[in-house]
């Protein structure tokens, strides 16, 4: 995933506070939203999938934890980073209850931002690859059933595409490169044998 299409709602009534930071990480490359309170926040995880949400503790209408609570329920993948001036061990344990992946407190640092952003988007990142390498996986699966049920697995462009199945799991390191060998070995080796029989 690029860092434009990683897409991060501002949560902030205080307009200074809330256009800053959006104006920083859309200089980083980051896709910025804003909402001016937690309600505006609220439906805009509505209609709008994010990635990460920075959203301010104590805001009119819909505090961040509601705001928080919003967005994992919309997708349980979201990271929510609560900024607050109303710092306390407490608060900062009840946000990490409810899912909270950080939790900084105001005045806090541009640098402390970018870290904590920086951290979510790499998790983003961990994220994507896990859900396409279990799609692989679920695919890969599915075919390896197919093959056997319609041809048997003797045709040699089915022992290609499976050759390059062994090697795309290596590349994701699932497989080491001595057991994705051995197993292109045996592939062949096994396609030999058949064809020998086929043909005996």
């Amino acid at each position: 995933m690029l860092k434009q299409d990683f897409k991060i709602l501002i949560a902030e009534d205080d307009d200074v506070v809330r256009e800053v930071v959006s104006e920083i990480l859309s200089k980083e490359g980051y896709s910025a939203f804003t909402a001016r309170d937690g309600l505006d926040a609220i439906r805009m995880l509505m209609i709008e999938d994010m990635h990460l949400v920075l959203t301010d503790l104590k805001m009119p209408n819909a505090d961040g934890i509601e705001v928080l609570r919003q967005a994992v329920k919309n997708n349980p993948d979201c990271a929510v980073i609560i900024l607050t001036a109303y710092g306390s061990l407490d608060s900062a344990l009840d946000a990490l209850k409810e899912g909270a992946f950080d939790y900084l407190t105001k005045p806090f640092k541009i640098q402390e931002v970018l870290f904590a952003v920086e951290k979510a988007y790499k998790r983003r990142q961990y994220i994507n690859e896990r859900n396409e390498l279990k799609q692989y996986l679920r695919d890969t699966y599915r075919d390896l059933e197919i093959i056997r049920k319609v041809a048997g697995g003797s045709e040699p462009l089915m022992t290609i595409s499976w050759i390059e199945r062994i090697d795309k799991l290596a590349n994701l390191n699932i497989l080491s490169p001595h057991e994705a060998a051995i197993l292109k070995e045996r592939l062949v080796l096994g396609d030999a044998q058949r064809k020998s029989l086929d043909s005996g």
